[in-house]
């Protein structure tokens, strides 16, 4: 970027579709035969869920995940009918209608949704198709053992129920309308500590995820596929961490996230020696320059004295972006291929960067790159901030100004051909994707 070529957002991340695309190609082969789900959830880990989701989409990825059921239904708006969602985050008093009426399968981690769920079908006279939630050991969300043991118990009951109300439906009327209810499409955990893969708990948590699986096939093929087909189920457990630690991929399909993006969520991991391309660019502008003297200040709280004569440039960017705090006096920015320090507090809306006194080859108008490529990485922030790569990119905020940038054949040589196992819809004889 040049002298005064500045758009209307100061602070703005490039998107690079081309790196997404690779990206997911690369998972993908890894995975196979297990397929990918692109994990787009927290406004696709900060990148912008509406340029991301449907750049993955366009590609002929189909299968996406995210979080809460608002996030699912405006991936539903965003991709249309023939995405596969799956969202897993609800309360008691989420209203799960809306999500079943825009066919988004939902994990399951109560006894309590049950009943929400099936009644929710009777309203909405719609199957529900359930993943069951299976806690192994992360502590966080889905069925303990002994509330298993119990959604096993009310899955029969259901069965039952549904099974005298197909028997006495009236002559020529189908079942299914006379009892809408629940259908188990899958089944998922979450690892724990697979990004440490010398960790017996990896092993642990699987042994219980194949011991539920069975059970749970044991009480379909006795519902005889009325409840779902046991050879059907969707089987699930890793994560980022996994399918880049795991090989082969435990289960059907992985839920990876945060390396979709290109970035490892190893702490040893270097993205590039995973294959991986960083798909963001946090970029600023300089929008002022004034020379200091030594003993001079910077910032809240002059945490920074400048030893010397020197020059900041300022740059907006702050915690109101997203930008840590914490990372304030130890971050680091690159203008022009060179990095130069932050000094004193980051403050709300801006930082200042010491670029050392008489430095001409900084200007006005110049392109700042907090993180990506071209300049220091998320991980590096994460360090400076005592924090993960994670944290750096979902915390960008509203106001950073998201664009895309990327053709269709930058990456078109690089993407995986193997449609059935990786998930993708294969191109029709006009080569459009379906």
């Amino acid at each position: 970027m040049t002298s005064f070529d500045i758009p209307e957002a100061l602070v703005r991340a490039e998107i690079d579709e081309a790196a997404l695309r690779a990206n997911a190609s690369v998972l993908a082969e890894r995975l196979a035969p297990a397929r990918l789900k692109c994990v787009v959830k927290a406004n696709a880990y900060g990148h912008g869920v509406d340029l991301v989701a449907p750049a993955l989409f366009a590609a002929g990825w189909r299968e996406f995940c995210v979080a809460t059921i608002p996030e699912a239904l405006e991936l539903r708006e965003l991709l249309g009918p023939e995405a596969e969602i799956l969202a897993w985050l609800y309360g008691p008093t989420t209203d799960l209608d809306a999500a079943l009426q825009a066919d988004i399968a939902l994990g399951v981690s109560t006894l309590g949704s049950f009943d929400r769920l099936a009644e929710a079908a009777l309203r909405t006279g719609t199957t529900a198709r359930l993943h069951l939630k299976i806690d192994t050991g992360l502590g966080r969300n889905g069925l303990a053992p002994d509330d298993l043991v119990r959604a096993f118990d009310w899955l029969r009951s259901h069965d039952e129920e549904r099974r005298l109300a197909a028997d006495n439906a009236r002559p020529g009327e189908p079942s299914h309308a006379a009892a809408p209810g629940i259908r188990i499409v899958g089944i998922m955990s979450h690892f724990a500590v697979a990004d440490e893969p010398e960790r017996p708990e990896t092993a642990a948590q699987s042994a219980v995820f194949s011991s539920a699986h069975g059970q749970l096939r044991a009480v379909l093929d006795a519902a005889d596929g009325r409840l779902g087909e046991s050879e059907a189920l969707d089987v699930h457990i890793a994560n980022s961490p996994g399918a880049l630690t795991l090989g082969p991929c435990p289960g059907t399909s992985a839920r990876v996230g945060l390396a979709l993006y290109g970035l490892s969520p190893l702490a040893d991991g270097d993205a590039a020696a995973l294959g991986l391309r960083p798909a963001l660019r946090l970029l600023s502008t300089v929008i002022n320059l004034k020379d200091i003297p030594a003993g001079h200040g910077a910032s809240y709280g002059l945490t920074f004295t400048a030893a010397t004569d020197t020059r900041f440039a300022l740059v907006p960017g702050g915690y109101g972006d997203g930008l840590p705090r914490a990372a304030s006096n130890r971050a680091e920015v690159a203008i022009r291929g060179r990095r130069y320090p932050v000094v004193g507090r980051i403050a709300m809306d801006q930082m200042i960067i010491d670029i050392g006194c008489g430095n001409d080859d900084v200007a006005i108008g110049d392109e700042v790159v907090i993180f990506g490529p071209g300049g220091p990485s998320a991980a590096e922030w994460g360090t400076w901030a005592d924090t993960i790569n994670y944290e750096i990119v979902t915390q960008l905020s509203a106001r950073v100004e998201r664009f895309a940038r990327g053709d269709g054949a930058e990456s078109a040589g690089t993407e995986s051909t193997n449609a059935e196992s990786t998930g993708r819809q294969p191109a029709g004889a006009d080569g459009v994707e379906r």
